[in-house]
């Protein structure tokens, strides 16, 4: 495969293709393998969101635990190029009231180009449509505002603010004496530590209207 500015040469023809547009699939577990070269986040309160480098085991284990098929499911994004940049699961899944919540990763070579807000739309789309769901909720850490705001103009609106535990009880920026001004916006709750996250939500209906 070629590519020639904005067109790929795929068995001798010369193809268009859209920059920056995605494709949700199911994921598999050769992605995992892929997700290993991602870059690596320079934020410290990023790094959580660093893919860990597994071993053939570990990587196993990590796609079993995404693809429990009763209450979790996962997806991957692949860019124009059929790259593996991203993945999207949904968790807590309540078939009964047709609702779950979002997660999604970006490899952080491939943030700040439009990726994550084509993929939550065109995944909505599937979730609502395709799967009959009602309602999707989400939480993010309050000072990830960069991800508050692709959330809002997909369609997700703030339904409450609260400290939940942080995601990574053993972050470095807990204990390394370098990231002491970080630590203000976490408190220690009964030996947890916790951050203010946004708790956001769209409905079937709301997606609808915008569509």
């Amino acid at each position: 495969m070629f590519i020639y500015s904005n067109y790929v040469l795929r068995g001798g023809v010369m193809t268009l293709i859209q920059r920056n547009e995605v494709l949700i699939r199911s994921l598999s577990r050769e992605d995992i393998d892929k997700m290993k070269s991602w870059g690596k986040h320079e934020d410290p309160l990023f790094f959580h969101y660093n893919f860990p480098d597994l071993n053939e085991e570990e990587g196993d284990y990590w796609y079993a635990i995404k693809n429990n098929r009763f209450r979790r499911k996962s997806f991957a994004i692949e860019n124009e190029e059929k790259q593996v940049i991203g993945y999207l699961s949904i968790r807590d899944i309540r078939w009964m009231r047709r609702e779950s919540e979002l997660g999604i990763v970006l490899d952080p070579k491939q943030m700040n180009k439009g990726y994550g807000k084509k993929s939550i739309l065109k995944f909505l789309e599937y979730y609502f449509l395709k799967m009959h769901m009602q309602s999707l909720k989400l939480r993010a850490a309050k000072y990830n505002e960069r991800a508050m705001r692709c959330y809002q103009v997909c369609g997700f609106k703030t339904i409450g603010e609260c400290y939940n535990e942080f995601e990574d009880q053993y972050a470095e920026i807990f204990y390394n004496p370098k990231y002491k001004d970080l630590k203000k916006i976490f408190k220690n709750k009964r030996g947890m530590m916790m951050t203010k996250y946004v708790h956001m939500k769209i409905t079937k209906e709301d997606f609808c209207d915008r569509v």
